[in-house]
């Protein structure tokens, strides 16, 4: 800012809209408390100063918004924002907590947070979208957030993430998400959602939906999301995107309805092992939009892989797909299996940790003609040691591939 002062030329070209399109805070969690006090006392000084030429703000808060010591409270940033951004046209708030943590009640958004964003959404007239990520709701009767039928707020929100820690005391289902009717994105747990509020969302403005489920649902619940219901979804909204992440549940076929855009899937930590026929059935049924395909252990490594069809299965999922973009698998796998899925699509990610490959040869070599015998003899050279396996790949994909030295994990939240 100094240096800013100093320059009479700079301080001219700062006090413009162009100078500041995108203004981003944060992320707090990457500097330690003395160093985030400072930045939001810093940040503040320039929402003052230039806060009436910012277009685009997006916040991320890795300390408690209002329990923080520092003059500057996030309840000051909001205001300020309200006071001096009248330019302002989007607005994103991200909630960050220590991985960890142990008291995660500390960083509930208190109730002004409602208040000032709904003043934000009156007052800063330009303001055409507001996105949330994590909020960290004290869910009650008398507080439903700002999902409330006569919240100004609410008619902006345009992107919306509601992870695990966003529903500590919230039962049910979050029937209120059909006042957000500008909502094109929506990340939430499976279970907070029915036919019912995803419809009237879809036949307003919702465009993208990720789903999480980490627990087993009711026979009621699993019947929701079905095949009709997403052919419906398709009728309205042709380029409707779905990304599911799916953790610690037993994975069965009807988790999988056909009709279904599925364009990302995660498993991750599965209480079943996955099948054979499972991974058909999902190439099968989304092999027109599947682009991401993750299937791994966070928690262990080395481990066995269950179904010895699955390597098979992979590579008829990489062929079927034209689309997929990204495969990551944390399970064992043939140096041989590597090669053909390479051979099989150009993947943009192609992820495989070293300790899960085997050099050895798993394809069955009797009758084989003279021309078959000579592919066995490259994929027995190409995979005969990491060295030979990841020159291979990276002449075939494009770019330079290497397997992944550690485990593969899936972070607790997931951003697509």
């Amino acid at each position: 800012m100094a240096t800013v002062t100093a320059i009479s030329a700079w301080n001219e070209a700062l006090r413009s809209t162009d100078a500041w399109s995108f203004v981003r805070y944060g992320p707090e969690l990457e500097e330690n408390v003395y160093f985030a006090k400072a930045s939001r006392d810093d940040f503040v000084t320039c929402l003052k100063k230039y806060g009436n030429f910012m277009r685009s703000l997006h916040l991320c808060f890795g300390y408690s918004i209002e329990n923080f010591s520092t003059a500057n409270t996030g309840e000051q940033i909001f205001i300020l924002i309200q006071k001096k951004c009248n330019n302002l046209a989007a607005l994103h708030v991200e909630q960050e907590v220590p991985e960890g943590c142990l008291d995660v009640h500390c960083y509930y958004w208190p109730d002004f947070v409602c208040d000032v964003v709904n003043a934000i959404a009156v007052h800063c007239k330009s303001v055409k979208s507001i996105s949330l990520s994590q909020p960290i709701v004290n869910w009650s009767e008398d507080n439903m957030f700002i999902f409330t039928t006569n919240s100004p707020a609410a008619r902006k929100i345009t992107e919306l993430e509601l992870s695990s820690l966003s529903f500590l005391n919230h039962d049910g289902k979050l029937k209120e998400l059909q006042n957000l009717t500008a909502l094109k994105k929506l990340t939430i747990r499976r279970e907070k959602v029915n036919n019912e509020i995803l419809l009237h969302l879809v036949k307003h403005s919702l465009r993208e939906l990720v789903l999480y489920q980490e627990e087993e649902l009711s026979e009621e619940d699993q019947k929701d999301l079905g095949e009709d219901f997403w052919s419906e979804v398709k009728v309205i909204c042709p380029n409707f995107k779905t990304d599911l992440i799916l953790r610690c549940i037993m994975i069965l076929k009807i988790i999988f309805p056909p009709n279904m855009p599925l364009r990302y899937l995660i498993l991750d930590f599965l209480v079943n092992v996955m099948t054979k026929g499972i991974v058909d059935h999902i190439s099968d049924c989304y092999k027109d939009t599947l682009r991401r395909f993750t299937y791994t252990n966070s928690f262990l490594e080395n481990q066995e892989m269950g179904d010895s069809r699955l390597p098979v299965a992979l590579v008829s999922l990489a062929q079927k797909c034209p689309k997929l973009e990204t495969l990551e698998y944390g399970f064992p796998l043939s140096s041989f299996s590597i090669i053909l899925i390479a051979q099989s699509r150009k993947l943009k990610s192609f992820v495989v940790p070293s300790v899960e490959v085997s050099y050895v040869s798993d394809m069955f070599c009797d009758n084989m003609t003279s021309s078959e015998d000579e592919y066995l003899n490259f994929l027995k050279s190409a995979g005969s040691c990491r060295k030979n396996l990841e020159a291979t790949v990276s002449h075939i994909l494009g770019y330079q591939w290497t397997l992944l030295d550690g485990q593969l994990k899936v972070n607790e939240r997931i951003k697509l």
